[in-house]
């Protein structure tokens, strides 16, 4: 009898342990496996294409890895990397920032919202490609044009969603809180601004985003420096390996800003990951 008590035991364990290891199998899968099959897809597609369209179209992927690797070694491409990338933080820091703080105000105060609201929305209906010419009339060609866009094209989903969180925070929260005895400061700390976490990070997602295209857009269109001048450079003179080239390091900037984020959320707000 005990023997098969143990054997009960120990085959309950068993299945417990392989319902453990299930999750790890899928996140392994989905994780690592499942993009390295659609990368080799995408690479002998693309070998194919290059086979049977012009260089100039599709370069092939090994004519695209070295001259990946000459473009690395460019002088210029390590400054004008350099130059992005310091506009792009500075631009994306003070949009964040602000996008954040004057969410919180017209999210949580109708007064504030009443007021900004429609200068707001009309604001963020505009799209902001037509604003450069005004830019480079305001501020010149210069890097404060550049950051300005920048800001700009961050400052608006940060806001809209710091807003939107702030207003869908459960009204019983709130009442729970006020019944507590907190006062508005201790409300907005300790039960408005945890609940709302989820949408302002939904915002820093599409914000780090959007700041990478405002960032070659601006460069494009405003001054011939940086990672989008190159992009038009090589553009123009049909340099479609070296393009591809910089696509990537465009791409890849845009990806680990996104991991940045979802690195903060993993670390100081974790409890709003959904499905772990």
């Amino acid at each position: 009898m005990k023997a098969l008590k143990s054997r009960a035991i120990s085959s309950g364990t068993g299945i417990e342990q392989a319902r453990q290891k299930l999750p790890n199998v899928e996140r392994t899968w989905y994780g690592i496996v499942s993009p390295l099959i659609v990368i080799a897809i995408i690479a002998i597609a693309w070998e194919f294409a290059s086979l049977n369209v012009s260089p100039i179209l599709i370069p092939s992927p090994q004519r695209v890895g070295s001259d990946f690797i000459k473009l690395l070694g460019l002088k210029s491409t390590r400054v004008a990397f350099l130059i992005s990338i310091r506009e792009l933080y500075i631009g994306l820091t003070i949009g964040v920032v602000a996008g954040i703080l004057l969410g919180m105000l017209i999210g949580r105060y109708r007064v504030a919202e009443g007021i900004l609201g429609p200068f707001i929305n009309s604001a963020n209906a505009t799209p902001l490609n037509i604003l450069i010419p005004l830019l480079i009339v305001w501020v010149g060609i210069s890097t404060n044009a550049r950051i300005l866009f920048i800001i700009l094209i961050t400052f608006f989903p940060v806001l809209l969603n710091t807003a939107g969180g702030l207003r869908n925070v459960g009204r019983g929260y709130v009442e729970v809180g006020m019944t507590m005895g907190l006062n508005e400061k201790q409300l907005l700390r300790k039960v408005i601004l945890p609940a709302a976490i989820p949408y302002i990070i939904a915002g820093l997602r599409i914000g780090v985003a959007l700041a990478v295209i405002g960032m070659i857009l601006g460069e494009m269109e405003i001054s011939n420096v940086g990672l989008g001048y190159l992009l038009s450079f090589y553009g123009q003179g049909f340099q479609t390996g070296m393009l591809i080239g910089l696509v990537f390091i465009a791409a890849l900037i845009g990806v680990i800003n996104v991991m940045i984020v979802r690195g903060i959320q993993r670390v100081w707000f974790k409890w709003t990951i959904v499905g772990k």
